[in-house]
């Protein structure tokens, strides 16, 4: 005998069968936690490290030494250190002449090294300098951050003249003027493929903390990385993966910045923590403490073990 419902049981059954659950739709997998760095070693009884750089070549890492600052800083007494590839140092003051040393970049042979009066070039084999180039105009360029694109060119920013300067076959000059009101003046550069990065530390238009910045290495357009700010930006190395890890120089945090902008903590360490080293094929990390004289080095890869990449 056929069931009769009434209309009321009806509207009741029309009402609940869209509450039946839909797992195919509603639980979608939750995004895999990045894995936290893990420490290998630390190397103290540096003076002000700034920043590292690893030579696959010799498997040798450098470590600028800024030294003296402020007011009552010694000239030149600032040094570059050389140390081999687990850390251990060979020679403290490897290199010496410098100002306040920061940023390092390794290319044809050389080590840059962006300091206060001009950006100088080092040779390898014999641990000397060779060469330094200042802006036209004579003055200090203020230099900081500095990073080699593949084809062995140097960029470099200059403080002083808002402007980021290229070295190339061609010579020392110019290459991007900065709009620094709605950038903030760059304390980390990082070529990254076909494009420079640019991190700053704050954005004098709005107060807001520091965020990248790109420019395409073919015609120096500009552009952005997401929307948000990010922190007080001074390292800034490629993950291997299409992110970035990011240092945070204030809150000493290491975060890492995703290709849409977004961020995540990765480790937090101690204010002064600089300008960082990523080595992904040796999943090495390495961060200087500048205000704790040391150097430490971390196991990490922005994929667990056993998670294959995207």
């Amino acid at each position: 005998m056929p069931v009769r419902m009434s209309r009321n049981l009806l509207r009741l059954c029309a009402f609940l069968l869209p509450l039946a659950p839909l797992p195919l739709l509603a639980q979608a997998p939750a995004e895999l936690a990045l894995p936290e760095p893990a420490l290998l070693w630390q190397t103290k009884g540096f003076a002000g490290p700034e920043s590292v750089v690893y030579d696959a070549t010799r498997d040798r890492l450098y470590v600028s030494n800024m030294a003296s600052t402020g007011d009552d800083a010694t000239p030149g007494d600032g040094f570059i250190s050389r140390l081999d590839g687990e850390g251990r140092i060979l020679d403290l003051k490897w290199v010496e002449g410098l100002h306040n040393p920061k940023g390092l970049a390794l290319a044809n042979g050389r080590l840059y090294v962006g300091d206060d009066d001009a950006l100088v070039e080092i040779d390898l084999e014999a641990g000397a300098i060779v060469a330094r180039h200042q802006p036209a105009d004579g003055g200090p360029g203020q230099f900081n951050d500095c990073t080699a694109d593949d084809a062995g060119n140097i960029y470099v920013y200059s403080r002083r003249l808002g402007t980021i300067y290229r070295l190339s076959a061609e010579g020392f000059a110019p290459w991007v003027e900065v709009d620094v009101e709605h950038t903030g003046h760059f304390n980390g550069l990082r070529a990254d493929g076909t494009r420079l990065l640019a991190g700053s530390w704050e954005v004098p238009a709005t107060g807001e903390r520091g965020h990248l910045s790109t420019y395409e290495l073919a015609d120096g357009s500009a552009g952005r990385i997401g929307t948000a700010p990010i922190g007080h930006i001074d390292g800034i190395e490629p993950d291997g993966h299409g992110g970035w890890t990011i240092t945070d120089f204030t809150p000493g945090q290491l975060l890492h910045v995703a290709a849409n902008g977004s961020t995540t903590p990765l480790l937090t360490l101690e204010r002064g923590n600089a300008d960082h080293l990523y080595v992904p094929e040796k999943q090495l990390l390495v961060i200087p403490l500048l205000r704790s004289d040391r150097v430490l080095a971390f196991r990490w890869s922005p994929h667990a073990e056993g998670t294959p990449a995207e």
